[in-house]
């Protein structure tokens, strides 16, 4: 008899610890922390408007910028596949769809959501993780090489730099980040003698897409609403004055060398 009842007692203690390891597992899958992988995604959703989420545990960052400098700014926690923030003291509830290093978010435009937002600013829409040679610090460092190899007067070099950063990592720059760079491959193939390929590129910035030839650099307008358009006149005035090299007759082009 007692005998049997340690096994009786054993066979309880082997169910007690089963149970509660099932417990621990149902658990981990009943409340997950996030549903959401973490890291860094860029936000570039056409026009103006760009930013980043970073997704860190089971809480988010979101800043984005829009037109005229207007900005969203928000922070919360994540459940499951949703975002949810009570910054400005009413909860904005954020559904939050996709992965494999990409992400929808949409608030449904509710109004809990829009006041962390000024006029023309959003958040809605798609983010997406730069590839390992598109983060900031790598297109930085692309930008400095190909810039070297400029100063060098090795052309050849530094218009496959440009070019490779533009074509592969334009989606992950703002606007005016992008414009500067073709500027700076613009002015490359002028070097190169390649006039036609320097239009062309230039031709993709909204310094050209938006300027009245009858205005003077010196006092070049480009449509934007103030905020932009101040943050974009460096790199609007440096992209006019090499079209208009790039326009200049070769007898010219050779006299600027």
């Amino acid at each position: 008899m007692m005998k049997s009842g340690r096994r009786a007692g054993a066979r309880a203690a082997l169910w007690i610890a089963g149970a509660c390891g099932l417990m621990g597992v149902a658990g981990a899958f009943v409340a997950p922390a996030s549903a959401v992988e973490p890291g860094e995604y860029f936000y570039v959703e056409g026009g103006h408007a760009h930013g980043t989420l970073v997704v860190k545990g089971n809480r988010f960052t979101l800043d984005t910028i829009g037109g005229n400098c207007h900005t969203c700014s928000l922070s919360g926690t994540l459940k499951g596949n949703a975002g949810v923030s009570s910054d400005g003291g009413e909860t904005c509830h954020i559904s939050i769809s996709g992965g494999h290093g990409t992400l929808r978010l949409d608030s449904g435009g509710a109004d809990a959501c829009r006041t962390a937002c000024g006029a023309r600013a959003m958040f809605d829409g798609e983010y997406r993780k730069p590839g390992a040679a598109c983060t900031d610090h790598s297109r930085a460092a692309r930008l400095t090489q190909a810039r070297a190899q400029y100063a060098k007067k090795d052309y050849a070099a530094a218009e496959t730099g440009f070019t490779q950063l533009i074509g592969e990592c334009s989606m992950d720059m703002d606007w005016i980040e992008a414009d500067r760079v073709r500027s700076d491959l613009a002015l490359t193939q002028y070097h190169l003698g390649e006039n036609a390929k320097c239009l062309a590129t230039l031709a993709q910035t909204t310094a050209l897409r938006n300027h009245d030839d009858s205005d003077k650099d010196s006092d070049a307008s480009f449509g934007l609403p103030p905020c932009d358009e101040e943050n974009y006149q460096p790199t609007g005035k440096a992209i006019l004055h090499n079209a208009a090299l790039c326009k200049a007759p070769a007898a010219a082009r050779g006299m600027a060398n």
